[in-house]
């Protein structure tokens, strides 16, 4: 995905360790990271388009579109926005990022289950 305005308030580390953890091949977990980072896209933009009053929405998605990677971006929503438009975006990724890590730690115990049944299976 492209730089966005946002970008330097996303950290992802944790996901990233938790991640290489499981047994996927690099085509898998792309497709995985790809498909947090659009999540997370989604998320933060309609974190923000709730907190924004409904009246700046159109211009706000137009400077958007035009300059995604725009830092100005955080200064004109702060003017528009009652709380720091930065304390949206890391709330937001902080329940995000606890999200994955559940999924995440869930499908690898899910995981390891399977590989014991199967064992179970071979040798019997």
């Amino acid at each position: 995905m492209s730089k966005l305005f946002y970008d330097h308030l996303i950290i992802l580390e944790e996901v990233e360790i938790e991640l290489g953890k499981l047994e996927l091949d690099r085509d898998e977990k792309r497709e995985l990271e790809e498909l947090i980072e659009e999540t997370l896209h989604h998320r933060v933009l309609d974190r923000v388009l709730s907190e924004l009053p409904r009246v700046h929405h159109e211009e706000f998605l137009q400077r958007f579109a035009e300059t995604p990677h725009d830092p100005c971006l955080i200064g004109y929503l702060n003017k528009k926005i009652e709380q720091s438009v930065e304390e949206h975006i890391q709330d937001e990724v902080k329940k995000m990022k606890k999200e994955i890590m559940a999924d995440i730690q869930a499908g690898a115990k899910e995981h390891k289950g399977q590989g014991k049944k199967k064992r179970a299976r071979l040798l019997t």
